[in-house]
């Protein structure tokens, strides 16, 4: 039996994630597998597997980020449990088959004379890739003052339509003269191009010391300092939970953009960059490509 004739046997049963993994089970097989067909009057096609790569900037230079009025705070909470459900759950989804325990999806490839599941050439979908095209340039931003890097991922993911777009959640926190949280969602789509949407909450803050402890004339020794921090910490009058949070500003970043694949993409912001390239996955070779020079 051939491959296409699996993949439209699939699409008959609407099995729309499984036609999706069987396209990249069979990557090293057929390349860039992209197949349209009818399913009960409408027409449903496998999502093109891509190499996604995101780095988000966080500028820290206060003069240039003060020439805009900014709210002191944002109320935000991390990203819900459900987004973190859902993306849990469709990263199982597609990765079906490197659980041996799955069943569903086996019998239904039994159900087309596959025996057993067959390997993927494929890394599983979402999970963090260890080549990273942009690492050099992450290197010489975080040797910057006035901006680090604060989110840095590349992963393989099946981009479906806007309506089945997978949310990607962000929570984290990067110290340096402030401290900058950030929390919110990424999700990539295509329709007709492909497109990035944000939504991300930027909140710089600053801790302030507890009067006892700003006062102390601490030994000029680091390590003394720190054991007589910890010393300090472990009376009961003070405690760390003690220290003020000051909110110094805040951004809601909602933006989206369309994008051509193989190109790099800057969307700027004055708290926040956001650096992109898709790739499509053609050869193995895509899931590794050289560093990018643009």
């Amino acid at each position: 039996m051939s491959i296409f004739s699996v993949l439209n046997r699939l699409c008959t049963h609407s099995h729309r994630a499984l036609l999706t993994a069987v396209c990249g089970l069979f990557f090293g097989l057929v390349c860039s597998l992209t197949v349209a067909m009818p399913v009960q009057a409408s027409s449903l096609k496998a999502a093109p597997w891509y190499r996604v790569e995101v780095m988000l900037v966080a500028y820290q230079n206060e003069e240039t980020i003060d020439n805009e009025l900014w709210p002191d705070a944002i109320n935000t909470q991390p990203p819900s449990a459900e987004v973190y459900q859902q993306y849990a759950d469709t990263e199982d989804h597609y990765n079906w088959w490197t659980n041996s325990t799955s069943t569903k999806e086996t019998k239904a490839l039994a159900e087309f004379d596959f025996s057993q599941v067959p390997t993927a050439s494929l890394p599983t979908a979402l999970t963090p890739l260890e080549h990273k095209l942009f690492a050099d340039k992450a290197e010489k931003i975080n040797r910057r003052r006035d901006m680090q890097v604060i989110w840095h991922q590349a992963w393989v993911e099946p981009i479906q339509d806007e309506k089945h777009a997978i949310q990607h959640p962000i929570d984290v926190e990067l110290s340096g003269p402030f401290t900058i949280q950030l929390r919110g969602t990424l999700q990539l789509y295509v329709s007709r191009y492909l497109h990035i949407n944000s939504d991300l909450t930027v909140q710089h803050y600053q801790l302030e010391e507890s009067p006892e402890l700003a006062a102390l004339n601490l030994p000029s020794s680091q390590s003394a300092q720190t054991d007589y921090r910890e010393e300090l910490y472990s009376q009961e009058s003070l405690s760390l939970t003690e220290q003020k949070i000051i909110p110094i500003r805040s951004a809601h970043i909602q933006q989206s953009r369309r994008m051509r694949s193989n190109e790099l993409h800057y969307i700027d912001h004055p708290m926040l960059g956001m650096v992109v390239k898709v790739i499509p996955i053609e050869t193995e070779a895509d899931i590794a490509p050289l560093e990018d020079n643009q």
